[in-house]
């Protein structure tokens, strides 16, 4: 269902429909502190489109294009969860759902060191940010910054699960004020992990509950954010084991 122009939902406001080479912003001294995501890009002073789709505004001024494309196409600073394939080198291969496999090196985890390398196995699970993305190159992963601090939480733990959802229902609950996710967690205790490529990652105390919470998640693709918590209770009264 189309968001109206105008409205806020889960803490981002619907702004307005662009095109590729629409102008967004005329930046000035009044708009020095807003930040850009993916779809948009800074060129002389001025913030213009470079896809089509809603522009969408957070409230710490960040500006966005969210549009509803099946592949995940990176972009620098974006939270992803990715599965390792293989070690080549010093560096894993990982699918991160993009048409070009991302690497990540084994000396960018927290406390790394050539004698205390991390050791990931095919299969395993980690979420990093994007480091690097350019079309020339492949995407490029860490999970920490320049001061060594942990930026991601690397290797994701045993027991946990991992779903999909299209890329615009991932960013419409990557905030973790999300009024569905709070009412959630009202009723079960969970840690949840959401990528910008649409994987997202939860884990509870029960096999059960974590598959509700995946199922609660996937209403919103068929329905708004307030129907969604609507029919929790709904979920909650044909299954009430699972709360």
């Amino acid at each position: 269902r189309a968001a109206k122009m105008g409205t806020n939902i889960g803490g981002v406001e619907v702004l307005r429909v662009v095109l590729p080479g629409d102008e967004v912003l005329q930046l000035n001294a009044d708009k020095a502190d807003i930040s850009i995501g993916p779809g948009l890009r800074w060129q002389e002073n001025v913030i213009c489109a470079t896809r089509s789709g809603l522009l969408k505004k957070t409230s710490k001024n960040l500006y966005y294009v969210d549009t509803h494309q099946k592949r995940y196409i990176p972009n620098a600073k974006e939270f992803v969860i990715g599965i390792v394939i293989k070690k080549t080198g010093n560096n894993y291969i990982i699918d991160i759902g993009a048409s070009d496999k991302a690497t990540i090196s084994e000396l960018v985890f927290e406390n790394s060191s050539k004698k205390a390398r991390k050791e990931l196995k095919p299969g395993d699970l980690i979420f990093g940010q994007i480091l690097v993305a350019n079309k020339n190159i492949e995407p490029e992963l860490v999970c920490i910054d320049v001061f060594n601090n942990l930026v991601g939480i690397g290797s994701l733990p045993d027991g946990g699960i991992m779903f999909t959802l299209p890329l615009h229902i991932a960013r419409l609950i990557v905030n973790p004020k999300n009024s569905l996710l709070l009412m959630i967690a009202q009723k079960i205790k969970f840690m949840l992990l959401v990528g910008f490529n649409g994987r997202v990652w939860v884990k509870a105390q029960k096999q059960k509950e974590m598959v509700t919470i995946m199922n609660c998640l996937m209403m919103l693709e068929v329905m708004t954010l307030e129907e969604a918590k609507e029919n929790i209770y709904r979920l909650h009264t044909s299954n009430s084991k699972n709360f």
